[in-house]
């Protein structure tokens, strides 16, 4: 798991297109700190792991996870989201038959009123 942080902080920092200084500024370590951990040579401290996951707003797998783990992650994330718009789609779908029926009664009405 730890094998995966250096690898993994580099992606998250550049995703956010940031240098190592600005990071390293955000959590209160010097440059070559940052340098270290994502060279594997060093490893954050347990404080600043917690300002670093506060920083990307990260979750345990995007810190330390497999790209694999990564991947299945954000798949998980937009399951949920394609759930919710597939709901919707069908709550719409299933109103339509009282749409169209309001419709008509509109359309009777205002036929009503012409006569």
């Amino acid at each position: 798991m730890i094998e995966n942080f250096a690898r993994n902080l580099t992606r998250l920092r550049q995703m956010k297109n940031i240098s190592q200084l600005e990071l390293a500024d955000h959590i209160g370590v010097g440059k070559a700190t940052i340098s270290k951990i994502e060279l594997g040579t060093g490893y954050p401290t347990f404080s600043n792991l917690d300002k670093i996951a506060r920083y990307f707003n990260a979750t345990a797998p995007q810190l330390f996870g497999t790209e694999l783990e990564i991947q299945l992650e954000i798949s998980h994330d937009n399951i949920d989201e394609y759930v919710k718009k597939a709901t919707m789609i069908l709550e719409a779908r299933n109103a339509i038959p009282e749409i169209l029926l309001f419709q008509e009664k509109i359309n009777n009405m205002k036929r009503s009123e012409k006569i």
